[in-house]
């Protein structure tokens, strides 16, 4: 019974001596993000360093596809606006009749 109760003890100090020797910032906040870290390769670290060049071609096409798209309409956005503001300027002023 000692002999068990003693490997559950060294157990116990071994798991909080790999949990106290661990950095805070390669450490998971929960289990899902372990999980997804180790298995699944998700980067749990820093999401903003994730190397788009490093992905599959299809999806790489898409990001940048889909951030060409919101950029444009936001460029598209703001000169219609301008246009529309102009437009009605001159409208006000008498330009058209």
């Amino acid at each position: 019974m000692e002999k068990e109760l003693e490997k559950v003890k060294k157990r116990t100090e071994k798991q909080l001596e790999q949990y106290r020797s661990r950095d805070d910032d390669s450490t998971a906040y929960n289990d899902a993000m372990d999980h997804l870290g180790r298995i699944e390769g998700y980067p749990t670290k820093n999401l903003s360093k994730v190397n788009m060049k490093k992905l599959p071609a299809p999806i790489r096409i898409f990001g940048y596809l889909a951030i060409g798209t919101m950029a444009l309409t936001f460029v598209l956005i703001i000169v219609l606006s301008i246009w529309n503001w102009v437009i009605d300027f001159l409208e006000r002023q008498g330009f058209f009749f």
